[in-house]
């Protein structure tokens, strides 16, 4: 009987060796996949949540210049809003950093903001709405109002500030025709 070459039995040892270093290497690789996927669909969230956030503020500061545009509204005398507001008013006080969400929950500040009774069960918060008159313009045609609004998306992490400045004409201009 012939025995086999240690040549030959060596090659068999190398086979095995280098069939396991690439299923290592694969095994590896499969796995950065995977966390790469997994950090992308958080990414992905949330750009999502952020874009719900800014949609929900930005809703919130269209609804303000409708609610001024009402007959009667815009006209209101602006209070000093040192509580929370139950109905929405215009205040003669601003916040004093609407980025801080300590100005618009009240604690260690006396402004707040008025929340708009919509939102609970799609997004984290109902987004809120803080109205401030700032004077007539330059031309004494309109009045000047600082709207800043405030949207949350689906989590607490997911909030946008927006500010407008809007002004409310009053009377009737002349275009020339």
């Amino acid at each position: 009987m012939k025995q086999p070459s240690n040549a030959r039995a060596r090659q068999h040892g190398f086979t095995l060796i280098a069939a396991l270093m690439i299923l290592i290497v694969i095994t590896i690789i499969g796995l950065a996949m995977m966390r790469s996927v997994g950090l992308q669909g958080r990414m992905a969230g949330n750009f999502r949540e952020k874009g719900r956030a800014f949609e929900a503020a930005q809703a919130t500061v269209d609804y303000a210049e409708w609610w001024l545009s009402q007959p009667g509204n815009g006209s209101q005398t602006p209070i000093n809003c040192t509580s929370a507001q139950t109905t929405l008013q215009l205040c003669s006080n601003a916040l004093t950093n609407p980025t801080n969400m300590q100005s618009w929950t009240g604690s260690g500040n006396s402004s707040y903001a008025y929340a708009l009774p919509i939102g609970n069960n799609t997004f984290n918060h109902s987004p809120q709405l803080y109205i401030q008159y700032l004077g007539l313009n330059s031309t004494n045609n309109g009045a000047l109002y600082q709207i800043t609004a405030l949207g949350y998306g689906g989590n607490a992490n997911a909030i946008v500030v927006l500010q407008s400045t809007y002004t409310l004409y009053s009377g009737v201009k002349n275009l020339g025709k």
